[in-house]
Parts: C-alpha cells; sequence; structure tokens
C-alpha cells in the first residue's frame, strides 16, 4: 500500500512540475508595457522587433490596439471588445480568414465583445470605429 502511494506521488510530481527542475527567467522581450506579463495579453505594439506578426491567441484587442498586426492558426481566437451603447458603430471586417462573432452575453460588463475565430489561411483586415477619432484597423494573418 504504502509503495502504491509512493508511485503515486511521483507521478504528480512529474505532471505537476514539481520534479526539482531549474526555473528560468522569461526570455528577453516577452514582459508587457508595464514590465510584467505577457506582451500578447497586456499590450504591446502589435509587432515583433524583426517585424513578423505578434502571436494574437488569447489577446483582447480595443480600438487603442490601431495598426495591430498579429498572427492566428486556425483554430484560434483573440477577442475585441469595445466600449458601450449597445447599437453603437460595429466592426467590420475585410477577408474570410478571421470570424467576427458577436459575442452577445456580456450584458452590465459595460462592453461590446466579439470572439475572432480563426478558419482558414489569409489575412483578415478588421475595422473598429472609434468615437471622436478615425477607424482603428487591426490586421491578423492566419497560418
Amino acid at each position: 500500500m504504502a509503495d502504491r502511494r509512493l508511485v503515486c506521488l511521483a507521478a504528480l510530481a512529474l505532471f505537476t512540475g514539481c520534479g526539482g527542475g531549474e526555473v528560468r527567467p522569461p526570455a528577453k522581450g516577452t514582459h508587457g508595457p508595464d514590465g510584467t506579463g505577457d506582451p500578447a495579453v497586456t499590450g504591446g505594439t502589435g509587432a515583433t522587433a524583426a517585424g513578423a506578426a505578434t502571436p494574437a491567441q488569447g489577446r483582447v484587442l480595443t480600438g487603442a490596439d490601431d495598426g495591430f498586426a498579429g498572427r492566428l492558426a486556425v483554430g484560434q481566437t483573440a477577442r475585441l471588445r469595445l466600449p458601450l451603447p449597445e447599437g453603437g458603430p460595429e466592426p467590420t471586417a475585410r477577408g474570410d480568414a478571421v470570424l467576427l462573432i458577436r459575442i452577445s452575453n456580456v450584458t452590465g460588463s459595460g462592453h461590446r465583445e466579439w470572439e475572432l475565430r480563426a478558419v482558414h489561411p489569409g489575412t483578415t483586415r478588421i475595422t473598429v470605429p472609434r468615437p471622436a477619432a478615425s477607424p482603428a484597423t487591426l490586421t491578423l494573418t492566419v497560418t
């Protein structure tokens, strides 16, 4: 019985990363604009130093991300969040690589939201209306 418990604990330690592995600091350039977190989630310019598109999976984009160039693999998603009012100007998509899907269950959240779902390789440009400013453009490339 004790041997079985020991085997289970050893397996648990391996699967949860408690095997005494080395702790490594994050790679250079992976911090968000405030010096912490993931730039793909917390902000950033949308392009890497080499000019390649930034991974967009899991990222929440807004009208403030004008000029964002990101990449998604087929099946991956990002989100687009805009302030209320309901019935305000809607974003539009040009291209069919990414679907712009309205999420309708965010009542009381203070914003409207869309899922950006990569469906096949190609490029889609999303135009995001902004009050008192020209529309923002987001470009998503699907691989």
